[in-house]
């Protein structure tokens, strides 16, 4: 009879007319023995609790800051759907706008002056009505009153500052004495510098901004004045901000929760004595699992509850720092709150499933082992590969049935986020696998290792958890160190940093008056050189394997000889059968090039084609993306017959542009019809690199740190047996550094491999575009810095002795 009270559980320990499950009642005690069981043993858990505190605050606040980083949408067209640019003498301007009434109705009116300082930022007189059908998100009260005599103005924040005028002070323009009544803003542009004035006062020349709210049917059926277009807002094609800190945060909680299913791991083999005694009196398997998972779910809602909490408020800090470096008005409202609900039911959810696994082990371990707090017996290796095999195999499957770089459908992007999860789970699935492989080869390894790799396979329910964890942190940053490299490689759709932050691209139009204003911009930023570019009407594109083209994007500019004296190129040095000159790196050895150009036209509908041209790299040219760092030679497109048209002049700094100094360029170009273009964000190949790998090293790291501490504490009775045999502690440093180099091999190897794997299967019809530089020091600082790191780690704080863990009070 013991022998079979061994192998029992639940329902065989007791009789079956005992096993009832106690109904709601019983559940009602268990949970609040699951709540007792947070509030006595809340500091063990405090990992798990931090993690997601730290998960849901950093979705919240960086929600929040993605959100209104950017400027509104319809920044410049209040609530209006259109608006219109209508420029002349009072009188004109006025038929003009009455013009526009009688097409589209209701209109608001936003007349500018150039408004003369003395200093190099750019203002402007404004006539604006307060209180207007369209304009009102577009201007603001900050102190005072709105003027409403014709001797009366209110002043921008910063305009006020910079002319040292405060409502009370009198300020003169030209003929005209005024008496400053007010502070006003743009709360969509805080840079906007104007000097506010009632509407109908402005003489002279003005350029007004017509708002208005019309349909395509209405503009269709009743179209506007000849001269006058209407503009609409430009939205963002991109993802939203929303999306993509929603697939963060999921890929962060997937992290927490692999970390918590160790951590509840320890805490079940702690509590085992007490489940066991719960199983013994009459507890069915539900109820003794819903300990811990009702453990889990307090633990998720606490963490999210605090998160939240966090995260508003250093919302609540932030805030008008935001406002200053996003330069537009943000309230403490303008959260995606849809998002923070989100992010709390996740976190709520992923600490649940991360209790679950344990529970149900616990709950299925037989009364006499509960009882004796042994680890439960492993499951057969043959079993538990199968699952982490087949999710990886459907997850290379679908990334290369996805269609690779550039499939921008809704079918594909599925695909491509499926397959990545898939990844995943097959990670995590397989970590139990390769935790126990270590324990089947354990007697081949020195005495230290061997007693690692023997209590990791022992306790592999919370250490194949911490593999698992540390793998997904390598498969990730090796993941987007990989896709990096190859979005980045490929010579044709070229792609990184666009300027240096020194530079300025001024973009040509409005004729002549645009040039003068060019070079007026040029001078106000005491620029040290001015480049005109030529462009022309060619593009590089790639012979595809269906016939096709594919070309990148960036314009041919001429290589002028003003171009090549400004970068140091000896025009003796360009070989004379080279068609293009380029600084990016691979192009010239790459196969099926085509330039095609001509405007196509009735007679001629189809571009024209210059197969293979020949391509010469030249160092000295730049490599910025807005930079000439492709041109045609002079000779070669008179040859072909390019069309060519001024494009620009590239502007060359002393220093960095100051936001004062972008705004006054932007106010002064949008004034002669001309565009400029300034440094983005977009990093480069090397800082990507570096902060993916920088990222996931130490975050397996710490998983690794977590790991060790748990399995050794586990393994106290063991390392006190060794002590009172001999062993120093040089032998406690071993096995510390041998479990925790031991498992950073297993988790860079197969992080690694399913990140390769899934990115050759990515790139399946782009191989030779986009891999064929592979990021050999990134991989070799994962796959060989990452376990010497861990073992030193593990060799380093693992000498103190250990002292011997009392049994746990059953209770």
């Amino acid at each position: 009879m013991p022998e079979r009270s061994e192998g029992m559980s639940v329902a065989g320990a007791v009789g079956s007319a005992q096993v009832t499950g106690g109904g709601l009642a019983a559940r009602r005690a268990v949970l609040r023995w699951s709540v007792r069981l947070f509030r006595r043993e809340w500091r063990q858990q405090i990992m798990v609790l931090v993690l997601i505190t730290v998960a849901v605050a950093a979705t919240v606040l960086g929600a929040a800051v993605a959100v209104n980083s950017q400027p509104p949408e319809n920044a410049g067209f209040g609530t209006g759907n259109h608006l219109a640019m209508v420029s002349g003498t009072a009188g004109r301007v006025d038929a003009e706008i009455a013009g526009v009434r009688r097409s589209v109705g209701a209109v608001d009116v936003i007349e500018n002056q150039p408004l003369v300082t003395g200093f190099a930022q750019a203002a402007q007189l404004r006539a604006q009505e307060p209180a207007g059908p369209f304009g009102r998100p577009m201007l603001a009260l900050v102190s005072g009153r709105y003027p409403r005599a014709t001797n009366e103005l209110a002043v921008a924040t910063d305009l006020g500052k910079l002319l040292h005028l405060s409502i009370g002070s009198r300020w003169t323009n030209g003929s005209r004495r005024y008496l400053v009544v007010g502070t006003v803003e743009n709360p969509q542009n805080l840079l906007d510098d104007f000097a506010l004035v009632p509407p109908g006062t402005l003489t002279g020349s003005v350029q007004a901004t017509v708002l208005f709210d019309a349909s395509a049917a209405t503009l269709a059926a009743h179209p506007l004045p000849a001269g006058i277009r209407a503009v609409t807002p430009i939205h963002s094609r991109g993802l939203a901000p929303e999306i993509i800190v929603l697939a963060v945060s999921l890929v962060g909680l997937i992290f927490v929760g692999l970390v918590a299913v160790a951590g509840f791991t320890v805490l079940a083999q702690r509590r085992m004595p007490a489940l066991g005694l719960l199983h013994a009196l009459g507890a069915t398997e539900r109820n003794v699992g819903l300990v811990m998972i009702g453990n889990g779910l307090v633990v998720g809602a606490v963490g999210a509850l605090m998160g939240a909490a966090i995260g508003l408020g250093a919302w609540a800090v932030y805030v008008p720092h935001l406002s200053t470096r996003a330069h537009h008005r943000i309230a403490f409202g303008d959260l995606p709150w849809a998002l923070v609900a989100a992010a709390m039911v996740l976190s709520v959810l992923t600490a649940t499933l991360a209790a679950r696994w344990p529970a149900r082990s616990a709950a299925r371990m037989p009364v006499v082992a509960a009882l004796s707090a042994r680890p439960v017996t492993p499951r057969a290796l043959h079993r538990s590969a199968l699952p982490g095999t087949v999710a990886l195999v459907l997850s290379v499957v679908l990334l290369a049935f996805s269609g690779g770089w550039g499939a921008g459908n809704g079918r594909a992007l599925i695909m491509q986020l499926t397959g990545l999860l898939g990844a995943a789970a097959g990670l995590l699935l397989l970590a139990p696998v390769g935790v126990a492989a270590l324990g089947r080869v354990a007697r081949r390894a020195p005495f230290a290792g061997r007693i690692a790799w023997r209590d990791a396979a022992r306790y592999r329910a919370r250490s194949g958890a911490a593999l698992a964890a540390t793998s997904f942190a390598v498969f990730i940053a090796v993941l987007v160190t990989l896709l990096t490299t190859g979005r980045y490689a490929d010579p044709v759709d070229y792609f990184g940093p666009n300027l240096p932050a020194d530079a300025l691209l001024i973009h040509a139009g409005g004729g002549a008056a645009g040039t003068h204003a060019a070079g007026a911009i040029a001078t106000d930023l005491h620029a040290t050189s001015v480049l005109p570019l030529t462009d022309t009407d060619a593009a590089l594109t790639r012979r595809t394997a269906d016939g096709s083209f594919r070309g990148g994007p960036g314009d041919i500019y001429v290589a002028t000889p003003a171009l090549l004296k400004h970068y140091g190129i000896d025009p003796a040095s360009v070989r004379a059968d080279s068609v293009l000159l380029t600084s990016r790196p691979g192009l010239a050895d790459q196969s099926g090039l085509a330039l095609l150009y001509g405007t196509p036209n009735p007679k001629r509908p189809d571009p024209q084609i210059a197969v293979d041209p020949r391509v010469q790299t030249m160092s000295g040219l730049p490599t910025g993306t807005d930079e000439p760092n492709l041109v045609v030679t002079a000779a070669a497109a008179a040859r072909l017959g390019l069309s060519l048209r001024p494009s620009g002049w590239l502007v060359q700094l002393p220093t960095g542009l100051t936001a004062g100094q972008l705004n006054s360029a932007r106010v002064r170009a949008a004034a002669a019809g001309l565009t400029i273009t300034t440094k983005t964000d977009a990093p480069s190949l090397t800082e990507v690199r570096t902060y993916a790998c920088a990222a996931g090293v130490l975050v397996a790291l710490g998983v690794l740190v977590l790991t060790v501490g748990l399995v050794r504490a586990e393994s106290a009775r063991h390392d006190q047996a060794l002590s009172a045999l001999g062993a120093g502690r040089r032998t406690r440093r071993a096995i510390s550094a041998w479990t925790a180099g031991s498992l950073a091999v297993l988790a860079a190897g197969s992080g690694t491999a399913v990140a390769y794997v899934a990115t050759v299967a990515f790139f399946r019809n782009q191989l030779s575009e986009r891999m064929s530089n592979p990021p050999v020091l990134d991989l070799l600082a994962v796959l060989i810095g990452l376990p010497v790191a861990a073992a030193l780690g593990g060799w380093i704080f693992s000498g103190r002795r250990v002292k011997l863990v009392p049994r746990p009070v059953i209770g």
